[in-house]
């Protein structure tokens, strides 16, 4: 293992559509995540992706093929930002099943969280910025993330985004059945800002919005609570907007800035350490199969 990076085992296919397979960066329950290389459509040139080879028993009903086929459109014309992994593509209906993603030369949040501990304020506004730009561009395409947990937040040299998108249908739907919408991805942020920002989840029951009760922020900064407290309100409705959310937690635009302008320098190395890695991958011996 390498920086979050493994080798392919023996199991492991050579290729997925047309993703040649560099590594494993990680699995999930859609399936294990690999870092490859490929063209995502005639004619394009080849680049670097994560490509999720997914089981087939997700996939049996054909409207939950048809609904991933569509968040992968919208994603892709709609949702334009450097917060959100860009979508290159999926085949549902093959013999091996993939969906493929731009790659992103850095670690995830829980990583990174559990190395180091919690951020400072301002890294975790300058985080809160970011996020709520890459949610307000995903709900401008019409799609509700339906999944954000600080597993899905990478943090990269230039910008966090956000990754597997659109994936959570009839895994983790809210208490009432429903499926997600975006007041649940806000809520959902300010589970996620709460850990960056104490190195603890506020929630220690049921991870259901219905039955959650009263958020323990112990551990987080007093001027970041009115905020995190308005996206862990009860009432959908009462939840702030994305957009205005990033303008009240990131007044100063951090996030469009490099990772290093207002993350700690450990982490900033840690980032480094892992995108130097990846471009190691496929390289003379060491991951070449």
């Amino acid at each position: 293992m390498i920086a979050g990076m493994a080798r392919l085992l023996p199991e492991d296919p050579p290729r997925l559509g047309p993703y040649r397979l560099l590594g494993r960066l990680g699995s999930g329950p859609a399936g294990h995540v690999y870092l490859g290389r490929g063209a995502p459509r005639r004619g394009a040139r080849k680049e670097r992706a994560a490509v999720r080879a997914l089981r087939p028993e997700q996939l049996r009903d054909r409207q939950q093929r048809a609904r991933i086929r569509q968040v992968a459109d919208l994603v892709a014309r709609g949702a334009r930002s450097p917060y959100v992994a860009a979508a290159h593509g999926c085949d549902l209906d093959g013999e091996r099943p993939w969906m493929a993603r731009e790659f992103v030369p850095g670690p995830g949040l829980t990583a990174l969280v559990g190395r180091y501990g919690p951020l400072p304020e301002e890294s975790v506004r300058a985080l809160g910025g970011g996020l709520c730009r890459a949610l307000a561009a995903l709900h401008r395409s019409g799609v509700a993330h339906g999944d954000l947990a600080p597993g899905n937040v990478l943090l990269a040299a230039d910008h966090p985004r956000v990754v597997d998108y659109g994936m959570s249908e009839g895994r983790h739907a809210p208490g009432d059945g429903r499926s997600p919408l975006p007041a649940d991805d806000v809520f959902a942020l300010g589970v996620v800002l709460a850990y960056a920002a104490s190195a603890r989840m506020p929630f220690a029951g049921s991870l259901l919005p219905s039955t959650r009760e009263g958020a323990d922020l112990s551990g987080v900064p007093e001027g970041l609570r009115p905020a995190l407290t308005a996206c862990l309100h009860k009432t959908p409705e009462a939840r702030p907007l994305p957009a205005a959310l990033a303008r009240r937690l990131d007044l100063a635009d951090a996030a469009e800035r490099p990772a290093a302008s207002w993350l700690p320098a450990p982490w900033t190395h840690e980032i480094r350490t892992f995108a130097e890695a990846a471009d190691g991958f496929g390289g003379r011996g060491l991951f070449r199969r």
